[in-house]
């Protein structure tokens, strides 16, 4: 994959990514154990690739705690503590890396995350300190709740990563570690195979007052690892790009940083009220989405990089007879503004494919799972074990939502 000017390319083409989040695909490709599902995985494949999806955005990293199981974590863990690593969960991402070429699809490889629902950033710390995590508000499976503590703290505990030395020093053994295996299936070298269009040093790295020199030297040393690693890659951040043109091009200044990231949660960050069934919360959102797009497009631009939507969701309708506290999460809950959120996204997106983005990717695919009948049992939809299942998923039985997926597909073959 390479990048021309504003634009991605492969194979001599243009190349537009019509992206899928899948971030439980590594667990789901495992042989045995209760997360794995493998035929699953190839009825989601073969679903995304008839709604023209060419791009799985994939995690491959999930760190243990040393203080035992932890209630919002992807399990088993890759990382069971620095080092010691699950070879079946590996074998997992082994197998569904194997299957991508069959459904003419690539993948956007995530190498960590700054949140706690697959370890990530903030288990590192814990690692080096030996200190517990003070996890963030986030959903409580058993009692079918938000609960937790102070968002903040968890902020300035976590951006410690960025200068950590043993946090540091593990992190780039991990990438070392995957960048430099050897698929059991297909025998290729990870960091020469054409199925990986990008490695992400991270999901969502926060930028963080008082830690900006440490988050661009953080970027731009693991960065310049990965493409020394695997040179036919593309390299992106994983920003979410929320925080302004400073902050932006801060964080995607590195010369190793070859393609822009982006995320958009109107929900998360105040600008959509989900009670609200009026157009007045959701054209806020798209007036606010309209502004985002076409500022990212301006500032990657600038840096002469193209840039991806590589998240973007809303959650399901929660007013009228769906107004209960758990309904919006409940897969037979109408999406009208969802539908109207994702119409306006794609647009946006396909209005400045020639001002700086290469494509989009939806959060997340659930495919054929839903929400579990009993809250603690595994079933893996499209929302990580942090939230509730069911929050942002998209069904393989959302037929409304599909339909704008794939018109906005089509448009780009």
């Amino acid at each position: 994959m390479l990048t021309h000017d504003v634009h991605l390319e492969r194979n001599h083409h243009v190349y537009v990514v019509r992206g899928a989040n899948y971030w439980q695909a590594m667990n789901l490709g495992m042989a045995t154990g209760p997360s794995s599902n493998r035929s699953r995985v190839l009825h989601d494949l073969q679903h995304l690739s008839s709604l023209g999806i060419n791009t799985l955005r994939v995690l491959a990293a999930s760190e243990a705690s040393q203080f035992g199981p932890a209630p919002d974590r992807i399990r088993p863990e890759l990382t069971q503590a620095p080092g010691v690593y699950n070879n079946d969960v590996l074998e997992g991402l082994d197998w569904v890396l194997a299957q991508l070429p069959r459904f003419n699809m690539t993948a956007c490889v995530s190498l960590g995350n700054f949140w706690t629902w697959s370890g990530g950033a903030p288990q590192y710390v814990s690692w080096a300190t030996r200190s517990r995590i003070p996890y963030p508000v986030q959903w409580n499976h058993k009692r079918q709740v938000f609960e937790g503590g102070d968002y903040d703290e968890f902020l300035v505990y976590t951006a410690r990563f960025y200068n950590n030395t043993s946090a540091q020093k593990w992190y780039r053994e991990h990438i070392r570690h995957i960048l430099t295996r050897t698929n059991s299936v297909t025998g290729m070298p990870y960091r020469r195979d054409p199925t990986i269009m990008a490695w992400e040093l991270m999901n969502e790295p926060q930028y963080i007052k008082g830690y900006e020199s440490e988050l661009a030297q953080w970027i731009d040393d693991s960065a310049n690892l990965v493409h020394a690693l695997a040179p036919m890659h593309l390299v992106t951040t994983g920003a979410e790009s929320k925080n302004g043109a400073h902050a932006f091009k801060l964080m995607h200044a590195s010369r190793f940083v070859t393609l822009a990231s982006c995320h958009f949660w109107p929900l998360n960050w105040g600008y959509y009220n989900a009670t609200d069934p009026s157009m007045q919360s959701i054209d806020a959102s798209i007036s606010k989405m309209h502004a985002f797009v076409r500022n990212n497009a301006k500032w990657a631009h600038s840096l002469n990089k193209p840039t991806v939507l590589f998240e973007f969701g809303l959650m399901r309708d929660n007013w009228g007879e769906w107004a209960g506290p758990l309904d919006a999460y409940n897969p037979h809950a109408p999406v009208t503004h969802r539908d109207q959120f994702y119409r306006a996204v794609y647009k946006e997106v396909a209005n400045n494919l020639d001002s700086g983005f290469a494509g989009a990717a939806f959060w997340a695919y659930a495919g054929e799972a839903r929400p579990p009948v009993h809250p603690m049992e595994i079933t893996w939809t499209g929302d990580p074990p942090h939230e509730p299942p069911g929050w942002n998923s998209i069904y393989d039985a959302d037929v409304s939502t599909l339909s704008i997926i794939q018109s906005f597909n089509s448009t780009l073959i």
